[in-house]
């Protein structure tokens, strides 16, 4: 399965196979005479710059203007939904919040943000999850499951539930979705603050040193105009103040007319490492605080108490957030040096003496497979970069980890001909018979497992940028879906009966959905991350309990999607019965 360079794919294909996959393209195009949402986001890009009424769009401008003017992050609340006996979420939020107590925050951030204390708070910070995940192992919780919805904020989740069930809900948890309808466990649902100490800094790879400029800006969350929870807005009116860093002039004067100030939004390698460690810190980068210090996350503990640790992620695996589960670097785009701790290799980390050498997570599946890199990429790399050759992994080190050549992980990549989801199973049954780990990297020329849409016929519609990814029939055969990996990874993590593991699964493509204001491609992607979740489900009711198990599921942060018209985003979902 490694036989082929990973950088390189061969034209020819088996007839066979090509025409399976090719029957089962035709399968897909004729079940899908209608593909509404795909009809009105391919509509919307296409009048994106003329002021008409729309079901939904991005940014601060209102209903009945332009389709977007933001791309990037929010200051926005982020749902929680938490299962199992032994994670107390009351522990941290309501009476509990940190955002109650001005010294409390001032803890997190360093110094106070102003507007940020609220004696009324209900939310947490991001970086009490690590508190409640820690707690659940010391209460004797055995199996920790963390389900990341890259970019997937309250709005985002609504808009997928109403596009499913064609049902519109306002406030709560909502409904529609596994995680939002299963009771068959202790569940608390709340929500956080995900904002990073600040928001600029430079860095050295080849150093792993940092600084914070003077003229960063100062993370926090002001609930007067973001509002209490993420269904209600403040009662001041600056729409601007969720754009944080990236507000225009503007917004920047909308926010002083109402007497307040901006606040950073976070990166999501800042705010996975908050939810991994507990600790705040400035954007882009890894498990460093803001002034140098490496921090350790809850994986390297658990794992050196004798559990089991894993990430799973439909983008590359040492992307931002399942990079944060376990490594550390300033910077994270040092993808191949990320890659190396993740799998247990001597990185730069150890070679600038920043921290120790890690044992390498026990499973590590996700993307990234046909990504190079060139030389406009080196300088984020650094000096030890290996130029031509996979952007997230050298060929050294695939050659070195792989138990054909005396490594811990049988390795399992994207192949041609053969099919992803029977490859991976077969690998994890290797690994697990033979007590070793699992390593699967797949993808295609796009940096993520293909998007499924959402009427699941991976056809996807057009961004704001007005282009839309195509995938070939071999590209569908030769990739397993999320749930395809998240079961391979259980199988796996729990060849050893009784052994405790975590286990991290991003549906990271969410993220990358709307980034580029692409509704069905989002909806699409939490689809596949719930239909992980239904795997992760199954396991527990099969071979735990929710006394031992822990389940969480939250993000990283939001954008900004507004639905102007619910009820039109409902009339796009099947009705019940419907092929």
């Amino acid at each position: 399965m490694t036989d082929q360079p990973i950088c390189s794919r061969r034209s020819h294909r088996s007839p066979f196979l090509l025409f399976v996959a090719l029957g089962s393209l035709f399968a897909l195009a004729s079940a899908r005479a209608e593909d509404p949402l795909r009809d009105l986001q391919n509509a919307y890009v296409r009048n994106k710059d003329e002021s008409v009424a729309r079901a939904y769009h991005w940014g601060s401008q209102g209903a009945g203007n332009v389709f977007s003017n933001h791309t990037s992050h929010t200051n926005r609340l982020i749902p929680i939904y938490v299962f199992g006996a032994k994670a107390d979420l009351d522990a941290v939020t309501g009476k509990n919040s940190a955002y109650r107590d001005p010294e409390k925050i001032k803890a997190m951030y360093a110094e106070l943000p102003p507007n940020t204390a609220n004696p009324r708070a209900e939310y947490c910070d991001q970086s009490d999850l690590y508190r409640v995940q820690k707690e659940a192992a010391e209460k004797g919780a055995k199996y920790i499951f963390t389900v990341w919805f890259d970019g997937m904020d309250w709005e985002t989740t609504r808009a997928a539930a109403i596009a499913k069930t064609g049902r519109v809900y306002t406030e709560g948890k909502g409904s529609g979705l596994i995680f939002q309808d299963y009771d068959k466990a202790p569940s608390r649902f709340g929500y956080c603050v995900t904002s990073p100490t600040h928001d600029k800094n430079t860095t050295n790879v080849d150093t792993q040193t940092l600084s914070i400029p003077p003229d960063s800006l100062l993370g926090g969350y002001d609930a007067m105009i973001a509002g209490p929870n993420p269904w209600t807005e403040g009662p001041l009116q600056a729409p601007g103040y969720l754009k944080g860093q990236n507000g225009n002039t503007a917004d920047k004067q909308g926010i002083l007319a109402v007497g307040r100030l901006p606040h950073a939004y976070t990166d999501s390698s800042t705010s996975a490492a908050e939810y991994a460690t507990g600790v705040k810190s400035y954007n882009n980068g890894v498990n460093v605080t803001d002034d140098g210090r490496f921090v350790p996350t809850l994986y390297q503990r658990l794992q050196s108490q004798g559990w089991k640790v894993g990430t799973v992620t439909s983008v590359p695996f040492n992307h931002a957030s399942p990079a944060a589960m376990y490594a550390h670097n300033v910077h994270r785009d040092d993808y191949q040096d990320i890659g190396r701790e993740m799998l247990g290799r001597e990185s730069i980390v150890q070679k600038t003496g920043k921290g120790p050498r890690l044992p390498g997570l026990d499973v590590v599946l996700g993307a990234g497979y046909g990504q190079i890199l060139v030389d406009a990429s080196l300088k984020s790399q650094g000096a030890n970069a290996a130029a031509n050759q996979n952007l997230h992994i050298a060929d050294a080190d695939l050659k070195a980890i792989d138990v054909k050549n005396g490594g811990k992980y049988v390795v399992v990549t994207t192949s041609i001909d053969v099919k992803g989801d029977e490859a991976l199973a077969a690998a994890a049954e290797s690994a697990a018979n033979g007590d070793h780990r699992l390593f699967g990297f797949f993808g295609t020329t796009v940096n993520h497992l293909p998007f499924r849409t959402a009427n699941g016929d991976f056809r996807p519609s057009a961004g704001l940028k007005g282009t839309r990814e195509s995938y070939s029939a071999d590209d569908l055969q030769e990739n397993p879906t999320l749930a395809d990996m998240t079961r391979a990874s259980l199988k796996v993590l729990s060849a050893k009966k009784g052994q405790p593991f975590a286990l991290f699964v991003e549906a990271g493509d969410v993220d990358f959905a709307l980034h580029d204001n692409n509704l069905d491609n989002a909806i699409g992607a939490v689809y596949s991350g719930e239909a992980a979740i239904g795997v992760i489900l199954e396991w527990i009711e099969a071979h735990s309990n929710w006394d031992e198990s822990v389940l969480i599921v939250t993000s990283d942060h939001g954008h900004y999607l507004v639905l102007d018209d619910p009820e039109a985003l409902a009339a796009t979902a099947k009705p019940a019965g419907s092929k």
